[in-house]
């Protein structure tokens, strides 16, 4: 197929979720095609949202109501579809990766390993998300179809599990060091995360149970990590390397030395 917008010869295009068109991996973002559907959503969205801040203001304040209105303000309605549906998706991978290694015969050990897989995933998205919000960038999460496909056929392969049902579109001005940055703090999070759970298994705080884990935290968020940090295509790595070589190589050394310590835990 070709990109609707440079014309270019595409494999897998990526569809835009706002005007539904085919664009090439350079131009599937929509400020690298103008989408014109994104801009009037994001006039409606901000219409709705000062109607909303000036009728809020003369109700009577009630404490559901108060948690809604803080809830819109950092997620859209659409964004909360989004995510909860991407939730489900990674919970069933989740499901199904730690079926192999606690079994159904353990509920209780499944669903916390279930839980961490879940946490892992999205926390990366949401270091996305509050890293473009501090750069005064709009940013939320969307699913997409080609990753909603790739991510559910994963959930029924016994061995190669490809997690990525969407992901957070930033919109708005960003050079090369604001993008780098935004695109740091997904695998940074997970990095975080490893050395979190890696502290916390070497110490031995809990029984053989919580060891399992915290042990599944750290091998998780460290593939995560590396798997992001790869320099290739759309993944946070490419942008980090085209920001600093110097930061990435770093945060991909890191990452390889969690793999090693892993095999070395396993073996």
């Amino acid at each position: 197929m070709k990109c609707e917008y440079c014309n270019s010869d595409v494999d897998l295009p990526f569809r835009c979720p706002f005007c539904g068109r085919l664009f090439c991996v350079e131009h599937r973002l929509p400020e690298s095609h103008a989408c014109p559907s994104f801009r009037r959503e994001m006039k409606s969205f901000s219409r709705v949202w000062r109607r909303n801040q000036f009728s809020s203001s003369r109700r009577i304040t009630r404490p559901h109501c108060v948690f809604r209105k803080y809830l819109y303000n950092v997620m859209s309605p659409i964004e909360i579809i989004h995510i909860s549906l991407a939730i489900i998706i990674v919970a069933l991978v989740g499901a199904s990766t730690a079926a192999s290694v606690a079994g159904f015969l353990n509920p209780l050990l499944t669903s916390l390993l279930v839980v961490i897989f879940v946490i892992s995933f999205m926390l990366h998205e949401i270091g996305h998300k509050l890293s473009a919000k501090y750069y005064g960038l709009w940013a939320e999460f969307r699913l997409s179809y080609l990753g909603v496909l790739v991510t559910v056929i994963s959930i029924f392969t016994p061995f190669v599990k490809i997690v990525s049902p969407g992901s957070v579109l930033v919109y708005g001005w960003a050079d090369r060091e604001i993008i780098g940055k935004v695109s740091l703090s997904g695998p940074l999070t997970n990095i975080v995360l490893s050395i979190i759970f890696l502290a916390l298994n070497l110490f031995n705080l809990g029984g053989f149970l919580y060891r399992i884990v915290y042990l599944w935290g750290f091998i998780i968020n460290a593939y995560i990590a590396l798997f992001n940090l790869m320099p290739f295509s759309i993944l946070d790595g490419a942008k980090i390397f085209r920001w600093s070589r110097h930061v990435w190589a770093i945060l991909f050394a890191v990452a390889i030395a969690f793999i090693l310590i892993i095999y070395w835990r396993l073996h």
